[in-house]
This record gives structure tokens, C-alpha cells and sequence, in this order.
């Protein structure tokens, strides 16, 4: 019993021992007892943990932590969504806009051009150098965007290559009454970085598949009055394609204005949706103005969930 008891170290013998107190303290080691690793040593060995994404304190992801390849693949998003905006003025862009901005060459990773829907401008939209500070959603496949803050010193106003802001297209399928309802209100979807496409005809919906629906439109406007106009011929397959398009992550804004007679049926109610009863169900505006808010409700949504791509 001795024996064994002399053995074991005292119970009040400190972590740190010392020679003289001007000495550096320096760790014991018990012999059979492997040293325990640092817990930042531990954790930036987890396993499935994937790199990217982090943040800072302020809740903003760093441009050296951004990748070209993300770049790319961010572009590849909306592939065929998107119109040039502002053609003729180069190194313009606003709120709400997608835009792509060239970066000075720092070397701390950062990518030569970063891509991106603009949340703020400050002190308000217009030509990059007139722009001090400059708040970007970078878009991620399946994820919510990173907010990424740009400095007027991070932006280079003398690249080959300009500030390019884009317009996200919307495509409307309206008759030509409900089309003369929306005339004169293309600044009310401009202003959330819209670009309306109006059209009445249906072979481009009858046209939509599992192949080609990704190069159509995300967002579409769609008139009761257009859906009642469809021949009796398509009208079903019509049916079929819209039931499809929000399978396909198409989100429609059904306009339908409360003056209309019962006759003409509300999207929901021709394709059999029921709100909290069916997975999907359409949202209804009655004018251009709630049209317009409506769909940035809803691309708004969509853009923050990762529903992109």
C-alpha cells in the first residue's frame, strides 16, 4: 500500500512548476499520459466541415476568403436571367441591381471581380467612384448568400473591364388588356431591379420541359384574363405546364384584379390550390404597384432561403 501511494503525484502538486521565481515556468509530464491538444487544434480538424462561408465579427464574409471559382459559379446561377442595365453608362449601379465589380489585384486572395445583388449603396446608387461603401448579397448554389462589404478602396475604377449592372427579367403572360394595365409601370419594377417581358402568347409555355425550363425565366407574372383566353385545344396542357413550373421553383404572382367578374377564376382556384392544404400556393396581386411589390416579396424569399439554382 506504501508502495503504491508513493507513486501517484499529490493532489495539491500545481500545473506549472518552477526553479527560482525568475525562472520560466515550464510544464510537468506524467509518464503514461498523453498531453491534451488545444481545443482551435481540435476543432479545425472536424471532419465534413467544409471551408468557405466564414464570417467576421460584423457578420460580413471577407474577399480574400472568396473564391474565382465561386465567382464563376455564382454567374452560372442565373445564366440567361439576367439583362444588361444601364447600357450606356458604364460603372453605374444601384440597389437592388446584380452587378459585377472589378477588384483591385491585393494579395490576399481575393478574387479579380466579384459578382452580386446590391443591398446598399452609400450615400445612394451611382457611379462607382461616387460610391463609398457598398453592401453585396453573394449569391451561393442551394444557400443563402453571404453579405460581403465593399470599400471604395477595394473597388478598381481602372480595370479593362467596368462595373456591369444587370436587370433580373420577368416574364409576363398577360392578355392585351391586362398588358395595358401595366403600361407606364416599368420604373415600379425597375426600382427592385426588374425587367418586365410582356407577352400573350402560350407555345412558350407549351415549350417548357425538364431540359429548357432553366433557361426561362425565374419569375412570372400571370393574368387570369390570359389563362381564360386560352383555347379549349391546349387549355389542359396549359394547366399541366403552370402545375409543373412550381415544381420547377418558378414562383408566379397571379394578377388578378378584384373588379373581375366570378366567372374568371383565380390561378389558385383553376389549379386546385389550397392555402396550408397544398404544398404550393400563388400569391394575387390586383394592381401594378402591389404586382411589383409582391414580386420582390417573393424573389426576395426565394433569394434568401438558397432557392437559386
Amino acid at each position: 500500500m506504501a508502495f503504491e501511494m508513493a507513486l501517484k503525484p499529490p493532489f495539491f502538486l500545481p500545473r506549472l512548476l518552477r526553479a527560482h521565481r525568475d525562472e520560466p515556468q515550464q510544464e510537468y509530464h506524467w509518464l503514461g499520459k498523453t498531453r491534451e491538444k488545444p481545443q482551435k487544434e481540435i476543432r479545425s480538424k472536424e471532419p465534413g466541415k467544409k471551408p468557405g462561408g466564414e464570417k467576421n465579427e460584423q457578420g460580413y464574409r471577407p474577399l480574400a476568403n472568396i473564391q474565382l471559382g465561386e465567382v464563376e459559379e455564382a454567374l452560372a446561377l442565373f445564366e440567361g436571367q439576367l439583362l444588361p442595365s444601364h447600357a450606356s453608362h458604364e460603372n453605374w449601379i444601384g440597389k437592388n441591381h446584380f452587378c459585377t465589380i472589378p477588384l483591385k489585384r491585393i494579395r490576399d486572395g481575393r478574387p479579380p471581380v466579384i459578382f452580386g445583388r446590391v443591398k446598399t449603396c452609400y450615400p445612394s446608387d451611382g457611379y462607382l467612384d461616387n460610391v463609398e461603401d457598398i453592401e453585396l448579397l453573394f449569391p451561393r448554389r442551394s444557400l443563402a448568400p453571404d453579405l460581403v462589404y465593399l470599400r471604395r478602396d477595394d473597388v478598381s475604377l481602372y480595370s479593362r473591364k467596368s462595373a456591369q449592372s444587370f436587370f433580373l427579367r420577368v416574364r409576363f403572360k398577360v392578355s392585351e388588356e391586362e398588358a395595358a394595365d401595366f403600361k407606364g409601370s416599368t420604373s415600379l419594377f425597375a426600382r427592385y431591379g426588374f425587367h418586365p417581358e410582356f407577352d400573350s402568347g402560350f407555345h412558350d409555355i407549351l415549350e417548357m420541359n425538364d431540359l429548357n425550363q432553366s433557361e426561362c425565366p425565374r419569375l412570372f407574372i400571370v393574368g387570369s384574363r390570359w389563362l381564360d383566353s386560352i383555347p379549349e385545344s391546349v387549355y389542359v396542357e396549359v394547366k399541366i405546364i403552370l402545375e409543373r413550373m412550381l415544381h420547377w421553383n418558378k414562383r408566379i404572382v397571379n394578377y388578378h384584379p378584384g373588379w373581375l367578374p366570378k366567372e374568371i377564376n383565380t390561378l389558385n382556384r383553376t389549379l386546385g390550390l389550397k392555402y396550408k392544404l397544398t404544398r404550393h400556393y400563388l400569391t394575387e396581386s390586383e394592381d401594378p404597384k402591389q404586382t411589383a411589390d409582391l414580386t420582390a416579396v417573393e424573389f426576395d424569399e426565394m433569394f434568401a432561403q438558397g432557392l437559386i439554382g
